[in-house]
């Protein structure tokens, strides 16, 4: 049974790739399917650090998602839940914003001048720590870009980089936005190319760099912090199978091959 929206609290949530609509209604979210299967690839990369340790040893929380199917005008929709986490005067704040606001130039400006990834993304992650208070900050941009790298999250520009502010405080962001990961923008990664030729093709942001190049140099920089088993494709297919059934029938051998390929091949 698909849950009908009736709120007006819509949102359309902007990123390189478009627009994606976005609902409020009451404690949760609902974000929908634009570009192919971002639901999916938000609710399964969740199912995914539930086996992390993200939330047993480091200061960190991230965000669970849930599939649905959702009444929006009349029109059924495939889109994903998660329960709404700011508190009383808390707001979001971009990293982008957080940058601008402190340096009051275009972002472009402060790393036109850094000649190295390596340097890029340090001064990213020393910066926003000096700015915002919060210590682990080159921690969590590391956890951002490890969790990126597994599942070829290609969206992660400075506006999907947040903090919590609330009275000129701020606090950890719950880890979220990996809709973009797994292939799963079908406009971008047809359907009828195959799962190991476009996995090599996708660059990382916000640096428009290979994924390993960014994790190798986020990772020297500030250590591993992402812990993750070894998934076999058995164990795969068996969390994805349940998300599945949101898709024509058609459709699901081919999504299922390019996810678990992705994860497969990523996690090596």
């Amino acid at each position: 049974m698909a849950v009908k929206l009736v709120t007006r609290e819509k949102i359309a949530e902007t990123s390189s790739k478009g627009n994606q609509e976005k609902w409020r209604d009451g404690d949760l979210w609902y974000k929908l399917d634009q570009f192919g299967y971002e639901a999916l690839a938000e609710t399964f990369t969740s199912i995914l650090l539930e086996h992390s340790n993200i939330e047993r040893n480091t200061p960190f929380t991230f965000v669970r998602y849930e599939m649905a199917q959702v009444n929006v005008k009349s029109t059924i929709r495939t889109g994903c839940i998660s329960h709404h986490f700011l508190g009383e005067g808390q707001s979001i704040v971009t990293i982008a914003h957080l940058l601008r606001h402190h340096y009051g130039v275009q972002l472009k400006y402060l790393f036109e001048k850094i000649p190295s990834y390596k340097g890029k993304l340090a001064f990213l992650a020393d910066a926003c720590k000096d700015i915002t208070g919060l210590d682990f900050f080159p921690q969590y941009l590391t956890i951002l870009f490890e969790i990126d790298a597994l599942v070829l999250n290609d969206d992660r520009h400075l506006n999907n980089i947040a903090v919590i502010e609330k009275d000129g405080k701020f606090d950890y962001c719950p880890i979220f936005d990996q809709g973009a990961g797994l292939l799963s923008n079908t406009q971008i990664f047809r359907m009828d190319v195959v799962s190991k030729a476009l996995i090599s093709s996708v660059r990382a942001r916000p640096f428009d760099m290979t994924f390993n190049h960014q994790v190798n140099s986020v990772r020297n920089l500030y250590g591993r912090q992402l812990e993750l088993p070894k998934f076999t494709r058995k164990q795969l297919r068996e969390m994805l199978e349940p998300l599945l059934e949101y898709y024509p029938e058609r459709d699901r051998g081919i999504i299922a091959d390019r996810v678990i390929e992705t994860v497969m091949i990523r996690q090596k």
